[in-house]
């Protein structure tokens, strides 16, 4: 295969890309239209909806839906952090990107041969490349998730300190999200978004339970049960969230204590290869020394 050829790929891929760029104001449209309905979902609203005129253009864009990422991949973006409406279409572009420059760096290392075999392994690093931008938003959504976790104590028990002071939920959730600004920002994104939710949502629990969805944390969850607890049965907030927070603290020294407990294991291997071999190779090596001088002078 020529370079001219693999020129011309690259481009018309590259176009491809940019196009579904230039669709992100589009999406971004229908995006408010549908947490529009989300909010309101009477019949006015569903009627200016339509005298926008959006729909139309929505109903152009419809095959741009098939170029966006699979539902797992989005809600990985939602959990790394990326909550933007080009999340999608920037992951896309990144992944293609990468596997576009693995094959051309495996084509330019073997001098753009058009072999069989040299093209089964172009397409094994190119599948290579987008395998190692998915591993990579996995263990973006991981770091997240540890790092709010390990916040959601702290965070917990300012939210008993503003309950108990007599501010509203909405209140709470902002308040607490900017005091956690500067030591998580990630906890402060949730928090704040959450605050806008519960400010435009008809219903508390809706904002809740994406809020649940978006961490997908055990201690967030039982949160999210708590204050729906109380929002439809009218029960005291301050003494469970004081409770769900001391048992976040409590499971995360059983984690330490459980990372703690694997470190003799996991130290087993390096001290038998850079201690053990060599203990045994000084002890055993004069005697083989010794064995072989003999057998030579015999």
């Amino acid at each position: 295969m020529s370079l001219s050829l693999w020129i011309a790929v690259t481009l018309l891929i590259t176009g491809a890309v940019i196009a579904l760029l230039f669709s992100a104001p589009a999406q971004r449209r229908e995006q408010l239209l549908k947490r529009l309905v989300l909010v309101s979902a009477s019949e006015s609203a569903q009627q200016q909806y339509s005298s926008l005129g959006l729909s139309k253009s929505a109903s152009k864009i419809g095959w741009l839906r098939r170029l966006t990422v699979a539902p797992d991949i989005s809600a990985l973006l939602v959990k790394a952090g990326f909550h933007g409406p080009r999340a999608s279409a920037i992951f896309l572009l990144c992944k293609v990107s990468l596997m576009l420059i693995s094959a051309m760096a495996w084509q330019w290392y073997v001098d753009f041969d058009s072999d069989k075999f040299v093209m089964a392994k172009t397409l094994i690093f190119a599948i290579s490349g987008g395998l190692v931008a998915e591993q990579w938003l996995k263990w973006r959504a991981r770091t997240v998730n540890y790092r709010i976790a390990l916040a959601l104590p702290d965070a917990l028990d300012l939210m008993v300190i503003c309950v108990e002071s007599g501010l509203t939920l909405e209140a709470v959730f902002q308040r607490v999200g900017r005091e956690m600004t500067t030591v998580t920002p990630e906890l402060s994104r949730e928090w704040l978004i959450t605050e806008a939710e519960l400010r435009l949502l008809d219903s508390r629990i809706t904002a809740l339970n994406n809020l649940a969805e978006r961490t997908g944390l055990v201690e967030v969850e039982n949160m999210v049960i708590a204050l729906s607890q109380a929002e439809k049965y009218g029960s005291k907030i301050a003494p469970t969230m004081r409770l769900i927070a001391s048992d976040s603290r409590q499971y995360q020294y059983l984690r330490l204590e459980e990372r703690v407990g694997k470190i003799p294991a996991k130290m087993s291997l390096p001290v038998v290869v850079l201690i053990m071999l060599p203990v045994v190779v000084l002890i055993v090596s004069p005697t083989i020394i010794a064995l072989l001088d003999s057998l030579g002078g015999m």
